[in-house]
């Protein structure tokens, strides 16, 4: 049963002082005895008093373990940390600057053992540091409270799968995923880790479910979110397809989703070529490069059937970068 079960839940955290309580807070209402509950922060350098608050909290927070790096090292970097210091059966993830509905993991927990599967998967609510109105964002697979094995569902390429709803907080996860390399990070990645962590489960022999649950709360447009920045951090996305396609590469089976991998590249890689302006110059060149290498390391067979298929708006946009690879491997 759920109640004899405990949770780790892993945060990681970057100069987190203006959100990191709210986080805090909403673990203390998760489940009913807290020492079944184990909260792992990993300090990731940060320099605004963020561990002073985390540490404020500890008397209400069951086992908490804090790791801090002097230095700032990456999001990867912090989640690997958080893996090695979890020791509970589940494990969840918090972004410093999410929250949790009270009784969101008790609830999680239960589901995933009346189901009997690996992981859960569940929608989740954005609420927008503008003043937007929130949102409810839900799990791209329609099929809810029934497991479903993870390579069932990463096609078909041309519409929105499990895959492309890469978010690691929106669930819960068995700890055995993490014991055996199923559920694994990368180190150094300051962004786009947790897609190639998905990518890596979703491949794997694994079964999951979407189940509906107390709500995760995800704060958008945080002016220090990785997302508001323009500077070569959001280059990383070129390294992480770079480990996506190895791991595909790797197993003659996976080659079944080198499309969808190629049409998931050329939507990130023209979300951020229509962001450009934002940048220096200079990462603008490094971007548009680093796009074309990397596109002359894809198959041109499935490259052009999904060049033809993103629309007009993508293709002008990365038309400079991805037609020479393309002209390239077209046949005399």
């Amino acid at each position: 049963m759920s109640q004899d079960r405990s949770v780790s839940v892993i945060i990681p955290v970057h100069n987190g002082a203006d959100f990191i309580g709210t986080a805090l807070q909403s673990l203390e209402r998760q489940v009913e005895d807290r020492s079944r509950l184990q909260v792992v922060v990993i300090d990731d350098g940060s320099t605004d008093g963020t561990g002073d608050i985390v540490r404020e909290h500890a008397d209400r927070l069951g086992e908490l373990t804090v790791v801090r790096n002097e230095d700032a090292r990456s999001v990867g970097s912090a989640r690997i940390q958080g893996l090695e210091a979890a020791n509970r059966d589940y494990i969840a993830f918090l972004d410093a600057d999410d929250w949790m509905a009270p009784g969101r993991l008790e609830h999680l927990m239960r589901r995933c053992e009346e189901l009997d599967v690996d992981f859960l998967r569940t929608d989740h609510v954005r609420a927008f540091e503008n003043g937007q109105p929130r949102e409810l964002h839900r799990a791209p697979d329609g099929r809810r409270d029934v497991p479903i094995h993870t390579r069932d569902a990463i096609l078909p390429a041309h519409s929105a799968s499990m895959v492309d709803y890469p978010f690691p907080w929106a669930g819960i996860f068995r700890r055995r995923l993490a014991d055996d390399g199923r559920l694994a990070y990368d180190e150094g990645l300051h962004s786009f880790e947790d897609r190639v962590a998905i990518w890596r489960l979703a491949v794997s022999d694994s079964t999951f479910a979407v189940v509906d649950a107390p709500w995760i709360v995800y704060r958008r447009e945080v002016a220090t979110s990785l997302t508001q920045v323009f500077d070569d951090r959001q280059l990383a996305f070129i390294e992480g397809f770079g480990l996506v396609r190895d791991i595909l590469m790797a197993d003659d089976e996976n080659l079944v989703f080198e499309s969808k991998m190629i049409r998931q590249f050329l939507a990130i890689a023209a979300h951020h070529v229509a962001r450009q302006h934002g940048m220096h110059i200079s990462t603008r060149r490094q971007l548009r490069q680093a796009i074309a290498d990397f596109a002359k390391t894809l198959d041109v067979e499935p490259l052009r059937e999904q060049w033809q298929a993103i629309g007009m708006t993508r293709r002008a946009q990365l038309g400079t970068a991805i037609l020479p690879a393309l002209k390239e491997k077209t046949p005399a």
